[in-house]
C-alpha cells in the first residue's frame, strides 16, 4: 500500500516553474487544487543564500519542487563545465539549508541520468548510481546532482527534512527549448529537419555517429510523475522516472525526419562528441514506490511536438 499525502490547498513552490518542465508540473499540481507558486530566475537568484532565504520568507512553502537547473545540450556542457557544476550544486544546497531552517516539509529534487557512471550496468538501476564518477561531457552537471542526492539523504538523517529524488530520462514535448544553444537532442533534431524542409536544404548534418542510445519521456508524463512524488511518502533514495525504452539517436533522427516529411540526405559529423554510449533505465522502483508508469508513446509524442513547433516557429 502506497502512503498518500493530501496536497489540496498546500503551498507548493516550483523552482524553474516558468520553464519547460516547470510549467507542466504547475498545471498538473493545479488539477489537484494545490496552492502552486512558480518561481523563475527573475524572481529569486537561487545561487544567492539571501535570495533563497527571502523566497522562504515570502512564500512559506510546505513543499518545494526543485526543477531549476543550469543545463543544456552537449555543446553547452562542453562550454560551461564549471558553471554547471557550481550553479546546480549551490542551488540545491541553498534550498535544503534554508528549507530546513524555515521548517519545510518536503523537497522534491529533479536530478539527471548524467549522474550515473558511464559504465553502470544496463538498464540503469538506482542502486548503481554511485558506483563510479559521472563521466564525459555532462560529467560536471551529473556530479553536482550526485552531491545533492547525498545532501538530501543527510538532511533527512540529521534534520528530518523529507525528500524525493527523481532521475528523469530525456524530456521532450511541446514548449521545449528549440534554440541552438539550449536545445537537447529531440528539440535540436526537430528544428533541424523542419527548417531544412521549409528552406529546401538538400542535406542535414547531425552530430556524432548516431549510435548512442537514450530514453525519452514526454514532459506531461514526467510532470505527472513529479506530482505523484509530492503526493507519496518516500525515502530520499533516487527514483528513475522514465519509460524503460532504449532508442538510438539514429533511430530518433529517422523517426523525426519521417514525421517532419524531410526527403533530403542525412550526414553524421563523427568529429563531434557522442556523449555517453548507452543510457536507458530500469523503472521498476517508480512503479513500486510512486505507482508511476509512462503513458505517451514516443512516436505519438514526437508527432505532437513537431506539429507544435511547426505552428509556433
Amino acid at each position: 500500500m502506497i502512503a498518500e499525502l493530501d496536497i489540496q490547498g498546500r503551498r507548493i513552490v516550483v523552482t524553474g516553474g516558468t520553464g519547460f518542465l516547470g510549467r507542466y508540473i504547475c498545471e498538473e499540481l493545479q488539477t489537484w487544487k494545490a496552492d502552486v507558486r512558480p518561481v523563475g530566475s527573475l524572481d529569486y537568484d537561487l545561487c544567492e543564500q539571501a535570495a533563497v532565504r527571502r523566497l522562504y520568507a515570502d512564500l512559506q512553502p510546505s513543499i518545494v519542487v526543485h526543477g531549476a537547473a543550469a543545463c543544456g545540450g552537449i555543446q553547452a556542457n562542453e562550454e560551461n563545465p564549471g558553471l554547471f557544476l557550481y550553479a546546480n550544486a549551490v542551488m540545491g544546497l541553498m534550498l535544503l539549508e534554508e528549507g530546513r531552517r524555515a521548517g519545510l516539509d518536503k523537497l522534491v529534487l529533479m536530478s539527471t541520468t548524467c549522474a550515473y557512471p558511464q559504465n553502470a550496468p544496463l538498464p540503469f538501476s538506482e542502486e548503481h548510481i554511485s558506483d563510479g564518477p559521472p563521466t564525459g561531457t555532462t560529467g560536471p552537471y551529473g556530479l553536482a546532482k550526485r552531491l545533492l542526492h547525498e545532501a538530501c539523504a543527510n538532511y533527512e538523517k540529521q534534520y528530518g527534512l523529507r525528500s524525493t529524488v527523481l532521475v528523469p530520462s530525456n524530456l521532450y514535448g511541446p514548449g521545449d527549448h528549440f534554440d541552438e544553444q539550449r536545445s537537447h537532442v529531440v528539440a535540436a533534431l526537430i528544428r533541424r529537419f523542419v527548417e531544412a524542409k521549409r528552406s529546401g536544404t538538400e542535406q542535414v548534418v547531425n552530430w556524432g555517429t548516431g549510435k548512442p542510445t537514450r530514453e525519452f519521456i514526454h514532459v506531461r508524463d514526467a510532470a505527472r510523475g513529479v506530482v505523484l512524488a509530492c503526493r507519496r511518502e518516500t525515502s530520499s533514495a533516487p527514483i528513475n522516472l522514465g519509460t524503460g525504452q532504449e532508442t538510438s539517436i539514429r533511430e530518433l533522427s529517422d523517426m523525426i525526419m519521417a514525421i517532419a516529411g524531410y526527403e533530403g540526405h542525412v550526414a553524421w559529423d563523427e568529429t563531434k562528441p557522442d556523449g555517453q554510449p548507452k543510457r536507458y533505465m530500469n523503472v521498476d522502483r517508480a512503479k513500486k514506490v510512486l505507482g508511476f508508469e509512462s503513458r505517451i508513446d514516443l512516436r505519438q509524442g514526437l508527432e505532437e511536438t513537431i506539429r507544435w513547433f511547426e505552428n509556433n516557429l
